[in-house]
């Protein structure tokens, strides 16, 4: 993969949570291509997108629309991918939206997805909660190609808004990485006091081990 700077990419707000952006997956022959980041889960959209469990897919209207396929200036697949896909759009014929909300239910560091086109009109958000840490914005740079979003160490978020104005914003092949929790500054504490501990009993044991042999020689 390329990593390449979020600043790359338009549109950036609150560069204090860094969210850094690479680009290449996995080629599947007829099924796009996949995150090829250890730990990732992937969401195929082979069963539409999920509404209940560990990450939930919600947009205003008649909700998330999945599709398959090629409608002139409405959508299209990425490359190579005869599957089903998630578009978001307004085409103003009941089939789409203007934004879609993926919440999760634990923590993630991690965030990717194939996309056919990232354009101007494009648009895509980390929150963490009701909280806005990033907004990239695209630029018509990244075509049919996987991208991955990782948030910066220790770093986290729990949801991603796509968005577009204008037909479409098509996209498969999801994929997500629960973050490792990171120990609280007591719990760091605690553990170096716990070592300290040890350390001195270990220390002073062995002191009196060597005042118990001198005794008996």
């Amino acid at each position: 993969m390329i990593a390449i700077g979020a600043a790359v990419w338009a549109g950036i707000t609150n560069p204090v949570s860094a969210i850094m952006v690479s680009f290449g997956g996995t080629s599947v022959p007829g099924q796009g291509q996949f995150s090829s980041v250890p730990g990732a889960k992937t969401i195929d959209f082979e069963s539409g997108a999920p509404t209940s469990g560990p990450v939930i897919y919600s947009a205003p209207g008649i909700g998330p629309t999945v599709v398959s396929g090629h409608i002139s200036y409405v959508f299209s697949a990425p490359s190579d991918d005869y599957t089903k896909y998630l578009t978001v759009a307004p085409f103003g014929d009941g089939r789409g939206n203007n934004n879609v909300t993926i919440s999760f239910a634990e923590q993630i560091d991690y965030f990717g997805m194939y996309l056919g086109s990232f354009d101007s009109y494009n648009s895509i958000a980390f929150y963490q909660d009701n909280v806005l840490l990033k907004l990239l914005s695209g630029n018509n740079d990244s075509v049919n190609t996987y991208v991955n979003f990782f948030a910066e160490q220790n770093e986290s978020f729990n949801k991603v808004v796509l968005a577009s104005s204008a037909p479409a914003f098509e996209s498969d092949n999801h994929s997500y990485r629960v973050a490792e929790p990171v120990p609280e500054p007591t719990t760091l504490l605690g553990t170096l006091a716990f070592s300290v501990v040890v350390s001195s009993w270990r220390m002073k044991h062995k002191q009196q081990q060597k005042v118990l042999n001198s005794t008996v020689a």
